[in-house]
């Protein structure tokens, strides 16, 4: 398996099957994903996508932020480890992106989680922040957040 960062045409089918099944891949578009400050990033396995992620700028405050949008993992290599080394590497991009545009390592990631997928974040260091909301169409999610330092 090889991580590293995709465009949003990578990762928007396999982002449409897992996330938004049975609606048209522009379903799973996100009005941010050509933002300049918008990272996507996939894990491969030979010349297939099995996993992708998105973080979407949102800083405003003294820490660097962003969003953590749109992971997943194909079905078929679900409980693999797939999504957990595709976090870690592109938890480790942002934080070096961090520390050459600003200067320190710090970062604020946020995200919201559907109920299936807390425990996994949780043991990925982020934590619940939120009471459980509804998101129309999608389900039940907190969110959540991890300050790398």
């Amino acid at each position: 398996m090889i991580c590293e960062l995709a465009s949003v045409s990578d990762i928007l089918p396999l982002r449409a099957q897992e996330l938004r099944s049975g609606k048209p891949v522009e379903s799973a578009r996100f009005p941010e994903d050509h933002d300049p400050l918008t990272f996507h990033f996939a894990a491969w396995n030979e010349k297939r996508i099995i996993g992708c992620l998105t973080f979407i700028e949102h800083s405003g405050n003294t820490t660097p932020t962003w969003q953590l949008r749109g992971m997943a993992t194909d079905k078929i290599w679900q409980n693999r480890g797939v999504g957990r080394t595709l976090l870690l590497f592109a938890e480790t991009y942002l934080q070096n992106y961090c520390l050459t545009q600003f200067g320190r390592p710090e970062v604020r990631i946020w995200c919201n989680a559907r109920t299936g997928a807390v425990p996994f974040y949780r043991r990925m260091g982020y934590r619940v922040i939120s009471d459980k909301f509804l998101i129309a169409g999608v389900g039940p999610h907190y969110k959540m957040e991890k300050i790398i330092l």
